[in-house]
């Protein structure tokens, strides 16, 4: 089969010290402090072979994500800019759907011919992170398509347990490459509803809330928002065409800082405009860029107010605590996604057609032109970008 296989260095850093399972196989949990010298092929290699709790999919869709951007960029040194858990050699692409064309054994679940969308944070279910629901921590976390071998490939073998079926979203849709699509969004869909509602708590029906960003998890925030029974939902992006969109995915307004600067205010004064002076009840940071948005934020937040960090830096940021603590108010971190229905719950959305994430595909590539892809995502020349063997040149 043909797939996209990314092979490193590993060099760990002097100052980095590695913990028992890093030295044991390998999966470092700060790549870009001991993966180094990546490249990248489009090779031959052999269709893997499955376990019996495992099913083989053919790929139909693989979504392109930062993170693949940050697991082959180099820093200075030459070291990968991914600042998380990863390992090579590796089939990058961890937002991936496909349909099901051998099962093993034990697998009952799951018949030749389903669509599924597959699940990227793959837990133990048996450690103490797992055994308190929190998936995400598990202590032998794998993550497909950064520590396990992705959809950027003609097939994958994934574990029973990590599949969820999409055949509803095909009926909805009456088209399964659509469904296909829709499914390749699920996971980035699923990191927005897990910071949410697993995480976050969740929206209060007819409560304001402001989304900072309108990346792919900016955008599935604003849809979610709005699907939550969010009175208004107001999004702040630098983004003409971005920004456009999200009021197709539900934004009630969006707002450019930099328009808002020419005009002499900023987004907290937009936003306590836009809600009467009360403020969001729900503040979703999803920009990736605290130095920028905080101060806002902490403006334009209203008394108890929940602020889900989203995003991701790898800079410290500062934050000033005196409004969190006069408000009543609080920051919650959410990063990725793991059990907890979070799949199942967003894909039924997909399905009742109450939130469309296919709105956000702007580009689509053959596997064979995947390298092309990423280098068109890293030049932020489209918003979300999809590889399939089923698509021709574009």
């Amino acid at each position: 089969m043909k797939a996209y296989m990314t092979e490193a260095e590993w060099a760990p850093k002097s100052d980095y010290i590695l913990n028992e399972r890093e030295k044991t196989d390998k999966r470092a949990m700060r790549g870009d402090l001991v993966w180094k010298n990546i490249h990248s092929t489009l090779k031959e290699i052999p269709i893997p072979t499955i376990k019996r709790d495992e099913v083989l999919i053919r790929i139909g869709a693989c979504g392109v994500c930062g993170s693949d951007l940050h697991a082959i960029g180099m820093d200075q040194d030459n070291y990968s800019l991914l600042a998380s858990h990863t390992r090579f050699p590796l089939i990058l692409g961890h937002e991936f759907s496909g349909e099901v064309v051998e099962i093993g054994k034990d697998v009952k679940s799951i018949k030749i011919g389903d669509l599924i969308a597959v699940e990227q944070c793959q837990y133990c279910g048996k450690c103490s992170a797992c055994r308190m629901g929190l998936f995400n921590q598990c202590e032998q976390l794998e993550e497909i398509g950064l520590s396990a071998d992705g959809g950027f490939a003609e097939y994958a073998v994934v574990q029973e347990r990590f599949c969820c079926l999409i055949n509803t979203i095909a009926e909805h849709l009456n088209d399964r490459m659509a469904a296909l699509e829709a499914g390749a969004l699920v996971e980035p869909t699923a990191v927005a509803y897990s910071g949410i509602q697993i995480n976050g708590g969740g929206i209060k029906p007819g409560s304001y809330v402001a989304i900072f960003g309108t990346g792919t998890i900016g955008m599935a925030s604003i849809a979610l928002a709005k699907a939550f029974g969010a009175a208004k939902v107001i999004a702040i992006g630098r983004n003409e065409s971005r920004n456009r969109l999200a009021l197709e995915l539900g934004a009630d307004c969006v707002f450019s800082p930099l328009d808002l600067a020419k005009q002499g205010t900023n987004p907290a004064e937009a936003i306590l405009e836009i809600t009467h002076g009360i403020g969001a009840r729900t503040v979703i940071e999803a920009a990736g860029n605290s130095a920028m948005t905080y101060p806002e934020i902490l403006k334009c937040m209203a008394i108890g107010a929940t602020i889900i960090n989203l995003g991701v830096e790898a800079k410290p940021a500062i934050i000033d605590m005196l409004p969190l603590l006069r408000k009543n108010a609080r920051i919650q971190g959410s990063l990725g996604h793991a059990g907890n229905d979070i799949y199942p719950s967003v894909i039924r959305l997909m399905a009742s057609g109450q939130i469309d994430m296919r709105k956000i595909v702007t580009a689509r590539y053959p596997l064979k032109d995947v390298a092309r892809a990423l280098d068109k995502t890293n030049a932020k020349q489209n918003i979300k970008t999809l590889v399939s063997q089923h698509y021709s040149l574009i």
